[in-house]
């Protein structure tokens, strides 16, 4: 028992000691001894003490918001059985020589994140199974010729999102199996055909974002064996026929991001081995009959957010046996004019969000569709015969449907396994909204509608609504009558002008009754003194007093009987002044 007991303690003792402070040790996923820094805050030299000489892996990196600020020295002298080296997030600012000299079994180094402004041959000098080398987000201006040539190894170098704005011709001597070269983010305007000689087993090829202009298709007879070519986010112009030709084993083209108008006469047809071709947020407005001739592998094909408004009956006939994802989204397409586009085809996802349509009438999607996205258009309502059967996924959301009242599309609408309604004018009312609430317990779909009018249901989910309490029809904004029409709202500019005129219309009313008011007193008036009589016989003109704006001027009941002046003039009396007189008489 004693005996096992110290072992015990032994064991423990030297797991314990095998960690930094702020550290944790395990195995990871291939059973290798593990050191991981995740903490952050870590400032001063790079120091290993107390890390477990048989560590294999170790990584030290940090939050964004607790980046560490270490600088490198000599310090992995005795950690000879490393394997994978990650220092992320640390704000290296220089590596020094022969700093990774010892490290004989050393097949991943990641030191992306930093802030390493060069890097020389003899940073990388020991490293003789280096495999993976990643540099990416530093602030690496230049390469200098025969960087990487000790590391005869090295098969993925990733540079991206740096600061080199040239390539030497002689960058990537004597790296000779390089497979993946990630140069993306780096402004280096054109890749002379030199600097590939040496690389010629390259299957992945990344400048994305590298503002380049076009691509200098002298290097392609070089890369043979090139399978991934990425040049995203450049200023392409135009393609020739001929660009292509020497890329034979091609299955990746990512061409996005770039400023083509046209598409050419065949040139395409040297990539029989493509698969997958983005050539999306182009300015391509027209696409040749036989752009896509001889791709009989291809399966997916980008044409997103160009300027296309239709394309040509067979321009796909060349591919409609094995293309099975088209997204045509963001082009303002004329769907009457592609009746037969999609005509026999065997598409399983077609993506048309974004194209300003208006309405749907033709039974023009492939029966084999499986995923259909007609999100952010126009459509106010769906045939059901314009649904496949067999769709899996169906996204209409941010359209302008206020209800569905098709039974063929709600019947269809169950079976879908995934519909998005939402963000949609559902008007919860009467007139709209009763087919999909008959329907509410058989769909999440139906559930999650959430009402933007009547007002008085606003926000609240279809499945909360009591049917009974439902109102008639309501307008495109609010119904009438309620009690927030006039409140300002950004859904309805509408009924901001309609307040105001009703408001202006209130107005008018009420001075044109005030006018009539006053004009009645008035007339009044001058009925009861004969105010136009007393003009004439006693040539006398008062001033004119409007009834709104009084004077204190006394109105005088006496007037004359007729036109005779010498005849007696009869005078009204109060009663008061009546009994007065009478008692003097008496």
């Amino acid at each position: 028992m004693k005996l096992r007991h110290l072992l015990l303690i032994s064991v423990l003792w030297k797991l314990g000691s095998g960690c930094m402070n702020n550290c944790t040790c395990s195995t990871d996923n291939k059973g290798r001894n593990a050191m991981i820094c995740k903490e952050g805050g870590i400032v001063g030299p790079l120091t290993l003490e107390g890390m477990d000489l048989d560590t294999e892996v170790l990584i030290i990196t940090a939050p964004e918001y607790d980046m560490n600020v270490l600088t490198m020295v000599p310090a992995f002298g005795d950690f000879k059985q490393l394997e994978e080296v990650h220092i992320i997030r640390s704000n290296i600012p220089q590596l020094g020589e022969h700093f990774f000299f010892y490290l004989k079994n050393l097949s991943v180094l990641n030191l992306s994140q930093n802030n390493i402004t060069q890097v020389i041959n003899k940073n990388f000098l020991g490293l003789e199974k280096l495999k993976e080398l990643i540099m990416d987000d530093n602030r690496i201006n230049s390469l200098p010729s025969g960087t990487f040539s000790s590391l005869k190894e090295l098969k993925v170098l990733s540079i991206q999102r740096n600061r080199i704005n040239e390539l030497v011709h002689s960058v990537f001597q004597e790296v000779k199996k390089l497979m993946v070269l990630k140069l993306s983010g780096n402004p280096v305007r054109t890749l002379p055909v030199e600097a590939f000689r040496d690389v010629q087993e390259l299957r992945t090829l990344e400048c994305r974002g590298c503002a380049l202009s076009d691509m200098n298709k002298q290097i392609y007879p070089l890369l043979p064996h090139l399978n991934h070519l990425d040049l995203g986010e450049n200023d392409i112009t135009c393609l020739e026929k001929d660009d292509f030709q020497n890329l034979q084993s091609l299955r990746h083209l990512k061409l996005d991001g770039n400023k083509l108008k046209h598409i050419g006469e065949n040139v395409f047809s040297h990539l029989t081995e493509l698969k997958k071709l983005n050539l999306a947020r182009n300015e391509i407005k027209s696409i040749s009959l036989s752009a896509f001739d001889n791709l009989d592998n291809l399966t997916e094909l980008d044409l997103s957010y160009n300027r296309i408004n239709a394309l040509k009956p067979h321009l796909f006939d060349s591919i409609r046996e094995n293309l099975l994802v088209l997204s045509l989204s963001g082009n303002p397409l004329d769907l009457t004019l592609m009746k037969n586009l999609f005509k026999d085809s065997k598409l399983r996802d077609l993506r048309l969000r974004q194209c300003g349509l208006f309405d749907i009438t033709d039974d023009i999607f492939p029966t084999t569709l499986i995923s259909l996205d007609l999100a952010e258009n126009y459509l106010s309502g769906l045939s059901g015969k314009v649904i496949p059967d067999g769709l899996y996924y169906l996204d209409i959301s941010k359209n302008m449907f206020r209800g569905i009242s098709n039974d063929d599309l709600l019947d269809k609408i169950e079976f879908i396994n995934v519909t998005l309604l939402d963000r949609n004018p559902w008007s919860c009312d009467l007139c709209f909204i009763v087919p999909l609430m008959n329907r509410v317990n058989r769909s999440s779909a139906f559930r999650n509608i959430v009402c933007s009018q009547p007002y008085v249901v606003e926000g609240k989910r279809l499945e909360s609504l009591d049917r009974n309490k439902l109102t008639w029809c309501s307008s495109t904004s609010y119904p009438s009558g309620d009690a927030n029409f006039f409140s300002i709202n950004e859904k309805s500019s509408i009924g901001i002008v309609a307040a105001s005129m009703s408001v202006f219309l209130l107005f008018l009313i009420l001075v044109v009754i005030a006018g009539m008011l006053c004009y009645s007193k008035r007339h009044a008036a001058k009925y009861y003194t004969h105010e136009d009589k007393l003009t004439v016989e006693n040539d006398f003109a008062p001033d004119n007093h409007s009834p709104l704006f009084c004077d204190d001027r006394e109105l005088s009941f006496k007037f004359p009987l007729d036109n005779n002046v010498n005849e007696k003039r009869v005078s009204i009396a109060t009663i008061d002044e009546m009994k007065k007189e009478h008692k003097i008489t008496n």
